[in-house]
C-alpha cells in the first residue's frame, strides 16, 4: 500500500530529475499538493493513496471558498498529474480518480499587456539613470542590456536568470536558451539597440574578471540575478509611470502581441517564446483581433461622419 508522504515525494523526485521541470514549477506542484495533505484529517505519513477517493477530493476542491476557478483547477490537475505518473511507473498502484473531471468552469484569460508609450519609457528610463559610482555605471549598462533583451526576446524571467555569458553568440547575432521541459531553442538577435546594449554589457562583464562568474547577468556582489531582483529592477524603473503594473510575463505578453499585430507569423512567435503547442500562441490572437476592433472603432471614416 503507498503512502500518500510517500506518492508525493516520488513524483517531486520524478519532476525533476526526468520531466526536468523547473524550481518554479516544482514549488507549485509541491504547494498545490500541501495544501490536500493540509486538508487531510490525519498526517500524510498515515494516509493511504487509496483513500484519496473521489468523494474526498470533491469535498477539499468544494472547501476552497475564495479561491479563483483557475487556482481550484490547477491544484486538481496536479493531483491527477502525480497520480497518472504514479500508476504509470507502479502497476501495483490503482488511481483512485482516474476519470475525475473538474466541474469548475474558467473563463477565457487574455494576456495582460502595456502599451507602446510605456515601452519607449522604459526602454528610455534605463538609459537615463544615473551611473556616477562605478555600481552605478555597472548598473546601468547592466539594466539597459536587461530590459532591452526581456522585450526584444520575451524571455521568460527563469530563462533570463540562467542565461550565461557563453550562450550569447555576437557574431551569429543568437541567443541559446533552455526553456520549460529542458527544451532548447535559438533566438535571433534582430534589433540594433539589443545588440549594442548586449555587447556594451558584456564587455564591461569581462573586464570584471573571472570572479564575476558565468552569469549573463549578475548582481554588485557578482552573484547571479534572481528573478526576484529582476522583476525588482523593472518595478525601480517604472516607478511613477502609473497604470498597469509591467512584470516580465508582461512585457513577454506585449511583444508577442505587437509582433502579431505587424503581421508576423504565428508560428514564428510560437518559436521566439517556446511554446511546445502553438495552441498556447493563439492566445495572442484574441489580443490582436481586440486590439483591431479598437483601433477600426476610433479611426474608422464612417465613424467620423456625422449626419
Amino acid at each position: 500500500m503507498i503512502k500518500l508522504n510517500s506518492a508525493i515525494a516520488w513524483f517531486l523526485a520524478h519532476c525533476a530529475d526526468h520531466r526536468k521541470l523547473s524550481p518554479h514549477s516544482l514549488k507549485a506542484y509541491r504547494h498545490d499538493l500541501n495544501h490536500l495533505t493540509e486538508f487531510m484529517p490525519e498526517p500524510k505519513s498515515e494516509v493511504a493513496t487509496a483513500s484519496v477517493d473521489r468523494n474526498l477530493v470533491q469535498r477539499w476542491l468544494g472547501s476552497m471558498e475564495g479561491a479563483r476557478p483557475r487556482t481550484i483547477r490547477r491544484r486538481l490537475a496536479t493531483l491527477k498529474s502525480m497520480f497518472s505518473s504514479v500508476a504509470r511507473h507502479h502497476s501495483e498502484f490503482i488511481n483512485p480518480i482516474a476519470g475525475l473531471r473538474s466541474e469548475v468552469k474558467v473563463g477565457l484569460s487574455l494576456p495582460r499587456t502595456v502599451g507602446r508609450s510605456t515601452i519607449k519609457s522604459l526602454l528610455r528610463a534605463t538609459r537615463e539613470q544615473r551611473g556616477a559610482s562605478r555600481f552605478g555605471s555597472l548598473r546601468k549598462t547592466r539594466d539597459t542590456a536587461l530590459i532591452e533583451l526581456m522585450f526584444a526576446t520575451g524571455m521568460r524571467v527563469s530563462e533570463i536568470v540562467n542565461t550565461n555569458i557563453a550562450d550569447v553568440d555576437m557574431e551569429r547575432s543568437t541567443i541559446s536558451v533552455c526553456g520549460k521541459g529542458n527544451r532548447e531553442r535559438e533566438i535571433p538577435i534582430v534589433c540594433d539597440p539589443v545588440r549594442d546594449a548586449l555587447n556594451g554589457h558584456i564587455g564591461q562583464r569581462k573586464t570584471e574578471g573571472a570572479n564575476q562568474g558565468e552569469a549573463l547577468f549578475v548582481n554588485r556582489k557578482g552573484r547571479r540575478l534572481s528573478d526576484q531582483s529582476i522583476r525588482a529592477i523593472l518595478r525601480r524603473h517604472t516607478q511613477g509611470f502609473g497604470g498597469r503594473r509591467v512584470t516580465p510575463h508582461v512585457l513577454r505578453h506585449t511583444v508577442a502581441t505587437l509582433l502579431l499585430e505587424e503581421g508576423v507569423d504565428l508560428r514564428h512567435i510560437q518559436r521566439l517564446l517556446g511554446h511546445s503547442s502553438i495552441t498556447t500562441t493563439t492566445i495572442y490572437v484574441q489580443v490582436s483581433e481586440r486590439s483591431q476592433r479598437l483601433v477600426l472603432a476610433r479611426r474608422h471614416p464612417r465613424n467620423k461622419m456625422k449626419f
